[in-house]
Order: C-alpha cells, then sequence, then structure tokens
C-alpha cells in the first residue's frame, strides 16, 4: 500500500479506487461537494481536533457516506490522522500496539475506508507476526467478505480461474492492477477461425480482471485466447482451455426412481430415503401423472432435499408446504427439470394494516416462503418449470417494505467454494397474478454480502417472470459473472434489482421489460442499482435491453445509504410514456459516479418528444434521426419487430445480435415470451 496523503485518502474515498498508486479515475471539475471538501481538507491545521470537526462537516453535508462512521468517529479520525504520513498497514500496526485489544475494530474501519482495497490491506496484515489472525477473521467477516474465503484472500496463489456453465464461461485473471487491460477471443477446438469476446472489467476487491464470453454450445471444448496490456509490462499472450458443462446430467440407469414408486404422500424426504447420485451417476426421480407431491397440514416443505448431492427431480407436481416447495440446506449439484409447484407458505389468517401473519399470536408476517428454497446450496439448474399460486399474497409499498411469499429464494454460497452459486435458471415460467402477488418473483437472500445472493457464475436467461410488489428479480449480492438474459419481465415495483454489486462484473442483457407496476399499477425502475460507496464495489453490464415503460430505465435506489453505482450501459432501448418530477427518465444517475459510460442508448419520452436523463452520457446515439414518434410507434407495437440498426463499431462483442448478412441489431424480443409449460 502506497503512502497517502491526507487529500489523497479522501480522494479515494469518493472515487473507491484502492489507494494512491491506482488512482486514476477522472473526476469533473464541476462538482460542488468534491471543489468544497478539497478546499476544506488543504488546510494546514491538522490536529485531531481540526481532522474531526472536518470529518464531522463532511458527514454532516452528506459528503462522505455513513458507512464510514459505523464506528466511534474519534478512532476515525485516529485512522485518518495516522494515514496522512503512514501506510495503512503501518498505522494499523501503531495503532494496535497501543491498544490490542482493538486492533480488529481498527482493521474494520480501513476496511471500510478502503473498501476496494480489502484485500490487499488484508493480505498485508495477514504477513505481520504481532497482528492476531483472529482480528484479521473477524474485522473481514464485519466487513462483509465470504467466510468461505477469509484464509484465501485472493485465490490461494491461483493465477487465473475459468469457471464453464453449460452456454457461457468466466474467466478471471488475478494479481492485476487498474490501469490493465485485457482482449478476449475465443473459438472451438479444431476450428481455425477466432471469435472476438468483450474486454474484462476490472475487479478491484480481488485486484483483478474478470468478464464472461456467453453464447456457447453445451458440452463442447473451447480455447480462449486473452491479450493482456500492462503499461509497464506490455503485451502478453496467453491460451486457455476450457469445456462446456453437459445439456442434461449423467444419470446413473441404477439409480432411476419412479415417484408412484417411492412415494406414500406427505412430504418426500431425500435423506430418509438415502436417495443419492456422484458426479458420473446423478439419481433422478421421474413423476408421473397419477402421482402429486402433497405436503401434509404439519409438513414445512413438500419435498426436502436436504443436504444430498446430484440429484434430479423431472416432471413433478408439487402442491403444500407450510414454508417452502421444494427446500434444499447446504446441497449442491441438483436439477430440477419440468416440475409445476404451487400452494405452499403459509396462509394469511390475520392481517394487521395490510400486512399478513399466519395468526393472532404470530409475532413476525409471512416473509421468505418460496416456491422452490435454497439455502447455502451451490450448482443447481432449474428448468422448464412452472411455479404460482402461493397460498399468501405480498403487501404493496403503501403498507412498507413488501413482504410475503417469492418464486424462488436463493442463497447461492457454500461451504466448498467449488460449489457455490453456479445456478442456471432457464426456460420457466414463474408468475404470480395481480390478485395474489409474489414479494419478489426470484429473491436473493443476505443480499448485503459478497456472498450473498447468486454469488457468481450464474445464468438466468429465457424466462417469463411477472407479478411481484417489489423486485421481479433480485441478483444483490456478490454478482460475479452473474448473468441475466433473454428474459421478459413484467409487473412488478421494480424489474431487475443490481443493488448492490459487491464484487462484478454483472451483465444484464437482451431483456424485454415493459409493463411495469405493482398491485397499485406504481413503478420505480426497470433496472435498480445502488450501494457503490456503502457496499462496493462491482459494475453491473446493461447491453442491448428492449425497456418500454412509464417508469424510469436505470433508476438509483439506496442501500445503506448509498444510492451511487457504477454501470456501462450501452445498446439499450428506453422509451417511456409518462414524465413528472424523478419520473420517465431512460437513466436517472444523479451521483454521476465518474467512471460510469453511457454509449449510444436509443433514449425516448413520448411526453416530451425527446430523451429525458440526468446522466453525462459518454457518447449518444448514433442516429438521431430515428429518435421520432414513428419509429417509437413501430418498437412499441412489435412492426419492427422490436429491431433496431446500429454500425458494427457500437456493437458489443460477443452479446450486441448480428443478423445473417452481419448486420448489427439492438431490441431483440428474446423467446420466453408468456412461456407456459
Amino acid at each position: 500500500m502506497s503512502r497517502l496523503s491526507y487529500s489523497c485518502m479522501f480522494f479515494v474515498i469518493f472515487l473507491l479506487a484502492a489507494g494512491c498508486t491506482s488512482v486514476s479515475h477522472q473526476y469533473h471539475a464541476n462538482n460542488s461537494a468534491l471543489a468544497h471538501h478539497a478546499k476544506l481538507v488543504s488546510r494546514s491545521d491538522t490536529s485531531l481536533q481540526s481532522i474531526e470537526t472536518k470529518l464531522l462537516t463532511l458527514k454532516n453535508e452528506g459528503v462522505i457516506k455513513e458507512a464510514i462512521f459505523r464506528e466511534n468517529i474519534t478512532e476515525t479520525s485516529r485512522i485518518l490522522f495516522g494515514f496522512q504520513n503512514a501506510s495503512v498497514k503501518d498505522t494499523i500496526l501503531s495503532l494496535s500496539s497501543e491498544q490490542p485489544e482493538r486492533t480488529s475494530e481498527y482493521i474494520e474501519i480501513a476496511l471500510a475506508l478502503f473498501p476496494q482495497a480489502k484485500t490487499t490491506i488484508l493480505e498485508e496484515l495477514r504477513l505481520e507476526s504481532q497482528i492476531d489472525e483472529n482480528a484479521i477473521f473477524t474485522a473481514a467477516l464485519k466487513s462483509g467478505l465470504s467466510p468461505d474465503s477469509i484464509s484465501q484472500f485472493t485465490a490461494s496463489g491461483q493465477e487465473y480461474l475459468l469457471v464453464p456453465l453449460i452456454n457461457s464461461t468466466s474467466i478471471t485473471l488475478f494479481n492485476k492492477q487498474v490501469d490493465d487491460s485485457a482482449q478476449v477471443q475465443f473459438r472451438k477446438v479444431g476450428e481455425e477461425q477466432w471469435n472476438n469476446g468483450g474486454s474484462l472489467y476490472w475487479e478491484p476487491i480481488r485486484s483483478a480482471l474478470s468478464g464472461s464470453i456467453v453464447h456457447l454450445s453445451p458440452n463442447t471444448e473451447y480455447e480462449i485466447q486473452v491479450t493482456e496490456i500492462n503499461e509497464s509490462s506490455g503485451t502478453e499472450v496467453n491460451t486457455y482451455r476450457f469445456a462446456t458443462r453437459q445439456n442434461t446430467p449423467p444419470v446413473d440407469p441404477d439409480k432411476v426412481y419412479k415417484l408412484s414408486d417411492i412415494y406414500n404422500g406427505g412430504m418426500l424426504d431425500l435423506g430418509t430415503l438415502g436417495i443419492e447420485g456422484t458426479r458420473d451417476g446423478w439419481a433422478k426421480i421421474v413423476g408421473d401423472s397419477n402421482t402429486k407431491i402433497i405436503a401434509g397440514d404439519n409438513d414445512d416443505y413438500a419435498i426436502n432435499v436436504g443436504n444430498t448431492q446430484y440429484v434430479m427431480f423431472e416432471n413433478i407436481t408439487v402442491e403444500g408446504g407450510r414454508l417452502h416447495g421444494i427446500y434444499g440446506n447446504y446441497a449442491h449439484d441438483i436439477w430440477i427439470k419440468g416440475c409445476d409447484v404451487s400452494r405452499w407458505g403459509r396462509s394469511a389468517n390475520n392481517v394487521r394494516e395490510g400486512i399478513g401473519y399466519e395468526n393472532e399470536a404470530s409475532k413476525y408476517p409471512i416473509n421468505y416462503d418460496g416456491g422452490i428454497a435454497l439455502r447455502r446450496t451451490g450448482r443447481v439448474v432449474v428448468e422448464n418449470c412452472k411455479i404460482h399460486s402461493p397460498n399468501a399474497k405480498a403487501n404493496h409499498w403503501g403498507y412498507g417494505h413488501p413482504k410475503g411469499p417469492s418464486a424462488m429464494i436463493i442463497l447461492a454460497t457454500h461451504p466448498t467454494q467449488e460449489f457455490a452459486g453456479q445456478y442456471i435458471i432457464r426456460n420457466n415460467h414463474f408468475a404470480g397474478t395481480n390478485e395474489v402477488r409474489f414479494n419478489d418473483v426470484i429473491e436473493s437472500r443476505a443480499n448485503g454480502r459478497v456472498w450473498g445472493g447468486f454469488v457468481r457464475d450464474s445464468a438466468i436467461h429465457d424466462n417469463y417472470l411477472a407479478y411481484a410488489n417489489d423486485d421481479i428479480i433480485e441478483l444483490d449480492g456478490g454478482q460475479s459473472n452473474v448473468l441475466f438474459y433473454n428474459n421478459e419481465v413484467e409487473q412488478g415495483y421494480c424489474g431487475v434489482s443490481a443493488i448492490p454489486n459487491m464484487l462484478g462484473p454483472s451483465y444484464i442483457f437482451n431483456n424485454y421489460i415493459h409493463n411495469l407496476g405493482d398491485e397499485r399499477q406504481k413503478h420505480w425502475g426497470a433496472i435498480k442499482l445502488g450501494g457503490l460507496f456503502s457496499k462496493p464495489g462491482g459494475i453491473v453490464n446493461i447491453f442491448d435491453n428492449l425497456i418500454i415503460t412509464g417508469a424510469n430505465g436505470i433508476a438509483p435506489a439506496g442501500f445503506a445509504g448509498d444510492s451511487t453505482y457504477w454501470v456501462h450501459a450501452q445498446n439499450n432501448i428506453m422509451v417511456h410514456d409518462i414524465f413528472r418530477e424523478t419520473m420517465g427518465y431512460s437513466i436517472h444517475d444523479p451521483n454521476n459516479y465518474p467512471s460510469s459510460k453511457y454509449i449510444n442508448n436509443f433514449m425516448f419520452n413520448t411526453k416530451t418528444g425527446y430523451s429525458v436523463s440526468n446522466a453525462i452520457i459518454t457518447v449518444n446515439f448514433e442516429f438521431p434521426e430515428l429518435l421520432n414518434y414513428e419509429v417509437v410507434d413501430d418498437i412499441v407495437s412489435g412492426v419492427s419487430h422490436y429491431q433496431l440498426p446500429i454500425s458494427l463499431p457500437m456493437s458489443i462483442p460477443n452479446f450486441t445480435h448480428l443478423t445473417e448478412n452481419q448486420k448489427a441489431v439492438i431490441g431483440i424480443v428474446p423467446s420466453a415470451l408468456k412461456k407456459v409449460y
């Protein structure tokens, strides 16, 4: 960690750069808050009392985020005072020598002040014998790092990581600098022609470059060629090889069970039945038209997956479950195909101020009941399923934060890192009704933790998701190469929530988001972002989506007091039919984080007759003559099949759709439109 001047340290806080050695983000001279801040901290008086006064002033003016002040402000001041003439590590060593019992607190404050340098700070401290390992562990946990990776803050010396799914893969290169860049090419093994992939993105928490390659074939070997560029060492080309996963799991023929042969009513408990497979030979339970799984009145679940592994469920109708239809806890490698899940969760026999409770004695409202609920469970496929008709409904925001059932509830962390994340949710129909709405259609748990939600390396695609009083889907949490694409989304207060993104990069592309609104038909945004400073810090990529709504397109929301976000939004079509106050913006970005990019987005508001945004646009839409009512009418009505031409230089390799004659077009409606199984 380089030595940090007092002024430089504050710019690190605001720009979320990991130390002065890597401060390359530019900021805008007309930003009055930063200008005031620079003037304030440049004064010569650097006494502890003066620093504390300045901190309080900046806090009261809202310039410094609340997250920095989780600890006593005097202690924060001491940390700051030390940073004037010492590294972060040396300051912590000095302070902990005075009060060793407070070492963990000092480390936690440092991690809050320098959120994107967490890994570097922790690794440096672990090399110091006078720092207690338990103090480091405790501070790391409190700062939101995964308990599964505390002992290996980067990747145990790994230089790279490849994680293939069925139709995509991620690639992460470790030990990089913020100014490094990398371009990707890929091809099937045996082919001569390389295909261009997208650029890898700076991932500051682990000092890595990371990204995804999409639209791959299942069960196929590929080569990746990565060209890395470093200002000091020059250009380096490396080649990697991987194979995508199979489109269906390998099933052991001796472990195929007909449901009617093993089920006698009530909850189906895999642990009791002893049904489990292996990596090379999965167990499979196959439904038949004459047998349904119907939970008993006292059964918390209709199917209890427990902590089993390598099990596939196929064509099973599931009804009931006091809490959940299908429940897994510390499981991995679960495949749910062609199943119908309904009538799960607690019934609202008592309603207080619009919020449902199970009965009059219930202390807490009905919440977190899932059609499929998977806790600490990773490597899951859910495909061709229908989830609908819960026993209760969620309240709307008029009664406070929505509470109630969700179609799916995800916590994809797993004690074994190999099995964490890696969800594939495809070709499903998850929908409530206007009268019986979900809380979220797909809900993320522990979404303020880097190990929360889908965590990493997941693909949610070609689904129809509808009717929620809060978000249609929460990607919230780690979001490391989490992909959301080719989905149709409608009838929610927000469409896609990606707040916070604590690792990244994540990708939201080629979705059709329209007709938003909760049961009151109130709405906020098609894509909701925020929490960059309070829960840092990854980038969200938003490409080639078709958004038609009276709500905002890309919109902020506060998480732990912060609504700042980091985004690369390119080639989206956003049309809005309302304009008032902060509603009807294609891009609503009041904080304007300087590293965000807005490139070639078609934005039009039919109430104003022009685009409405409050973002700093990087590149305007290249064909301004198309920004008119006639084209917009075609987009909304579908006459042009929602396609608009763009030039090839504006296309995003591996993401933007190319026609047969290699013309680039945006706004393709996904194939999953209102599928019913």
